[in-house]
């Protein structure tokens, strides 16, 4: 594929041949062929207009925390490395979307801002975080989202504030060649201690339910309306359900894990039999909550 990029691209930061083992918390997946690492806004925009004249697809990566790599990936793909600060203006916390999403609640816990409490435990990058709307708690980013700015498939830098519809319970609007480069979370003035004492509550509660000290991408199905999929999993029997060293978590029956050096293809065949379960069981079709590369599958 060397003879197909535009040399404009290969000007622009990047590596080639990159496991993404190493850029995933799932810790498993092909290749990433090349790997674009822009630490400018103009370096992203560059690198989207560069494709969009030529017609490359490429994809977006964020922190990995919510994605499952089931093959090589060719296309070339974006991973920003902004060196932005984080800027604090009154109740407004601004971060550029390669900011880590659990540092920026600990800098709104900081500054004595409550509104990011339930985000202290999610990981990835806070760009991920905005696409796909990530919650926990009873929160979730439209619910402090102020405005953001993001580039076009195009290249054209956009800022705009939300609007109704534009975020929906983990989803967004954004398509595939949409790129976020920073957010404004709108945060409340409030004791520091009592936030911390709250992120330690959840952070409590996590340590009982979630598995710790195995490679997960965290929840693997989306909740069905007023339904868990954890328990829909654990209820069809699933719990313990390995396929090479892909299982189903016997602490959280929605978290797949990888045991060690799980292959694409066996995490595959978990994913399919547990939704498969789960309909033969309970009648209810299971979507993914994390989002899936490779295989066929996107």
């Amino acid at each position: 594929m060397t003879g197909l990029l535009p040399d404009a691209l290969l000007r622009l930061p990047h590596r080639q041949e990159v496991p993404f083992a190493r850029l995933t918390t799932l810790g498993l997946g092909g290749l990433c062929h090349w790997l674009f690492e822009p630490s400018t806004e103009a370096e992203a925009a560059l690198f989207v207009r560069t494709c969009h004249q030529a017609g490359l697809r490429y994809r977006v990566l964020g922190g990995g925390s919510n994605l499952v790599v089931l093959g090589d990936i060719q296309e070339p793909v974006l991973r920003l490395r902004l060196k932005e600060p984080v800027i604090h203006e009154g109740g407004n916390l601004t971060a550029p979307a390669s900011h880590g999403h659990i540092v920026l609640a600990d800098k709104a816990a900081e500054l004595g801002l409550s509104g990011l409490e339930w985000a202290s435990g999610i990981p990835g990058s806070l760009g991920g975080a905005i696409r796909m709307n990530a919650g926990a708690h009873g929160g979730e980013w439209v619910q402090v989202l102020d405005r953001y700015r993001f580039l076009t498939p195009e290249g054209e830098v956009v800022e705009k504030r939300p609007e109704p519809g534009e975020f929906t319970y983990r989803r967004s609007w954004f398509g595939p060649s949409h790129i976020v480069l920073s957010a404004t979370a709108a945060l409340a003035p409030s004791d520091s201690t009592a936030i911390r004492r709250t992120m330690a509550q959840f952070q409590q509660r996590r340590e009982g339910s979630q598995p710790k000290g195995v490679r997960n991408a965290g929840c693997i199905f989306k909740n069905p309306p007023g339904l868990s999929a954890g328990r829909l999993i654990d209820e069809a029997g699933l719990k313990g359900l390995r396929v090479g060293e892909a299982e189903v978590s016997s602490l959280h029956a929605n978290f797949l894990v990888n045991r060690g050096h799980a292959h694409p293809q066996d995490f595959a065949e978990l994913m399919a039999q547990v939704r498969e379960r789960v309909k033969a069981v309970h009648g209810v079709e299971l979507d993914t909550e994390v989002e899936i590369w490779g295989a066929g599958q996107d």
